[in-house]
């Protein structure tokens, strides 16, 4: 009971034999408890410096213990005060294990991952982890791991209901077979909205995660920081939401059952839908796999069928009249599709 005081076992068993009796001699408590004469003598020092007992004059030497309440109250009394010292020190300790790790911790909230393939698997990582949505900046270049395998959605998100948001940069659609990849996407679920200019790659895992290049405009992804959840984080989640309040939305929507003289054919649909995002004919052409002239000489058509006066305004008549409808925009989250390679 009174180790709280610092007695061990042995000690304590000879202070509770000096209480129930008179003065005993240390040949006498060594009898009655079992102990050793050498350890009883050390015992009794210390309960003589702590204030529990009291040696008497004579020989052979006898200890007697003192009035229990008033002596076991002194030590708690240190003991407090020990306790006082113990906490004191601690919070010194704290605040010194903190100001050693301050800088480290900092550090670790960013991983510099290096390497083509790295950071193809890091992102592959990140589609594998998410568990509610997936959101990104779409833009060259592209990373591409050892093997050829490139970060891809629809091999991590597909019919695991994450939900995908993905913003292009309208320089995006002069890679050859962009559009028909951002179609297939968005008919399988994922939600795409293009800006003029992407401001840099990004991709963000349920606000857990997020892989930006190192460099702004890197030639060749082969170095990325991970940024783990930290004010970085929720700045790149913040930019993010930001250019998707702004972006056009693609919506490429599905033929509507007009009458014959107004029949729009699938290559028409998609020229109107890229008019309405206000894109120029060479990009028109080049996602149509047809020549400029032959894009210009159908844009031209389209805008006199329609009575428009612009590329814009043709898009806008050309919903209205009911040539192409765009798919409801859904708040719920939706499977992503197969995706372009990120």
């Amino acid at each position: 009971m009174l180790e709280v005081l610092g007695l061990d076992q042995p000690t304590e068993t000879l202070y509770f034999v000096l209480v129930d009796n008179l003065p005993l001699p240390i040949e006498e408590l060594a009898r009655r408890t079992g102990i050793e004469p050498d350890a009883v003598a050390a015992a009794m020092l210390r309960l003589e410096d702590g204030g529990l007992v009291s040696r008497l004059p004579g020989s052979p030497a006898c200890y007697t213990a003192l009035p229990p309440g008033h002596a076991v109250e002194v030590l708690l009394l240190a003991r407090e005060r020990d306790i006082h010292r113990v906490r004191a020190l601690t919070e010194l300790l704290t605040e010194r294990h903190r100001d050693a790790r301050r800088d480290r911790d900092s550090a670790s909230l960013i991983q510099v991952i290096n390497g083509r393939d790295g950071v193809a698997r890091c992102g592959q990582q990140l589609f594998n982890r998410a568990e509610k949505e997936i959101r990104g900046i779409d833009a060259p270049p592209y990373a591409e791991a050892r093997d050829g395998g490139r970060v891809n959605s629809a091999a991590m998100i597909a019919s695991r209901g994450v939900r995908s948001r993905f913003i292009h940069a309208r320089d995006s659609l002069n890679i050859p077979g962009a559009m028909e990849r951002a179609e297939e996407d968005i008919a399988a679920g994922e939600e795409v909205r293009f800006v003029p200019e992407a401001p840099m790659k990004l991709i963000i895992a349920d606000d857990q995660a997020a892989l930006i290049p190192l460099m702004a405009t890197p030639q060749v992804l082969d170095a990325c920081i991970l940024v783990h959840p930290s004010a970085l984080l929720d700045a790149l989640s913040s930019l993010f939401e930001s250019l998707w309040a702004q972006a056009q939305p693609y919506m490429p929507g599905r033929i509507a059952p007009v009458g014959e003289e107004e029949f729009v054919n699938d290559e028409e649909r998609r020229i109107i839908s890229m008019l309405a995002m206000g894109m120029p004919d060479e990009t028109i052409a080049r996602q149509l796999g047809i020549g400029h002239r032959t894009v210009q000489r159908r844009v031209q058509a389209l805008l006199t069928r329609l009575g428009a006066a612009s590329r814009f305004q043709a898009g806008v008549l050309a919903a209205s009249r009911g040539w192409w409808l765009p798919e409801p925009p859904s708040g719920e989250p939706r499977a992503g599709g197969r995706g372009p390679d990120r």
